[in-house]
């Protein structure tokens, strides 16, 4: 369980969403979330729907810390 601080692109709301296990997808490089990202106002957001807030940043680097 990993819970990841986003700011959602559409309605600019920051909040925190447990995104599951985090892994990094070996040909994009990006990460893939074993759960979906939720925001609250907006419903279900794909990763380009949200960005990562600093807070967020950090919380990414210490849950792929050992990836």
């Amino acid at each position: 369980m990993a819970i990841i601080n986003f700011e959602c692109k559409q309605c600019r709301m920051e909040f925190d969403c447990d995104v599951g296990d985090i892994s990094i997808n070996e040909q994009t490089m990006r990460p893939d979330f074993g759960k979906p990202i939720v925001c609250p106002r907006c419903g279900e957001r794909t990763i380009d729907g949200v960005l990562l807030t600093e807070l967020g940043q950090s919380q990414m680097t210490e849950a792929t810390w050992d990836l």
